[in-house]
């Protein structure tokens, strides 16, 4: 089988396509057949070595999309050729990989084959962030940052579905801004001194009563100074490559709150929270709450240029590779 493997950590061009062993599966795994993998930010930091995970060499890709072919012991051999869209356990970006029982999941029946590789990661974090870690009500208003990416334009949807008052999405470039707006939010545009408050000050002169942030660094003080009492920053990711900082002070007297959050170390160590979430999280597909936003579609051999259009800040939607 073909499979991307990263030698080395480092650059986009670090990942190599190469002939790999067909894998093995245990007792309660299936093999899955790829159709489409999804490109996710994780994954530019698993190849940078900013991403909890083993040394080299390793196969990227967190969530993948394509037809079981094999069962273990455990599982029912009626789930082959089932199509399934899965959190890997062997590296999504191969012809071939391995998913756990409790961690495969067959697709609502209205997604197509691209909307299906490009689901489970976006439904699974967004859901978890908007409504587990936020939970968010009837009313809120929610900041966004990098609200034209995949999990950006997905939280957009979800938060109007679940009554959100006002949303506003953080953008890079002019370009991004009608992506946001289409979607029902309001677009605001940030530069690297990340002086945004001032402008959402304009919009919202209210503030804010959640933020989902993905960025952290210098962001984390900018949320700070138009955060509502009781409001809450949701600290998902990193993409700044600094942490946030806060004072304890800046927290306690408005009762307002820090939440860290990874989908990811939930899969690893409480795995068994993950079905609940993910058939919650994909009722709004089915009741086309959420249309995923697809932007470039790369073959397998291509990943370091998904990798690259992501890096560049110019992509908007979500990147899938082609196996």
């Amino acid at each position: 089988m073909q499979a991307i493997v990263v030698n080395n950590f480092g650059a986009p061009e670090n990942m190599e396509l190469v002939e790999r062993p067909n894998l093995s599966i245990s007792q309660n795994q299936v093999l899955i057949k790829t159709i489409y993998s999804s490109v996710n930010f994780a994954d530019i930091m698993a190849v940078t070595g900013n991403y909890p995970g083993g040394p080299p060499p390793f196969t990227p890709g967190i969530d993948t999309y394509g037809t079981i072919v094999e069962v273990g012991a455990l599982l029912s051999p009626t789930l082959i050729g089932q199509k399934v869209m899965a959190f890997c356990d062997s590296g999504g970006y191969g012809q071939y990989t391995t998913a756990t029982d409790g961690l495969f999941f067959i697709p609502p029946s209205n997604l197509s084959d691209e909307e299906a590789g490009a689901a489970p990661l976006l439904i699974g974090t967004t859901y978890a962030l908007v409504h587990k870690a936020a939970t968010l009500a009837p009313g809120d208003s929610i900041l966004i940052h990098a609200g034209a990416g995949g999990i950006g334009t997905t939280a957009i949807q979800m938060a109007r579905a679940m009554g959100a008052s006002k949303i506003l999405a953080l953008v890079s470039t002019p370009a991004k801004i009608p992506v946001v707006e289409e979607l029902g939010a309001i677009g605001v545009l940030y530069g690297d001194d990340y002086d945004y408050p001032q402008e959402i000050r304009k919009i919202a002169p209210e503030g804010i009563d959640i933020s989902l942030n993905s960025v952290a660094g210098e962001t984390i003080g900018a949320d700070l100074k138009i955060l509502n009492s009781f409001g809450t920053i949701v600290a998902f990711g990193m993409a700044s490559s600094t942490p946030g900082i806060a004072y304890s002070n800046e927290l306690h007297p408005t009762s307002r709150s820090i939440c860290g959050y990874s989908f990811g170390n939930l899969r690893r160590n409480r795995p068994h929270q993950v079905a609940p979430i993910m058939e919650e999280g994909l009722k709004f597909l089915e009741d086309g709450s959420i249309n995923l936003s697809i932007g470039s579609i790369y073959d397998l051999g291509e990943a370091a240029l998904a990798h690259r259009a992501i890096l560049s800040r110019a992509s908007t939607g979500k990147i899938l590779l082609r196996a």
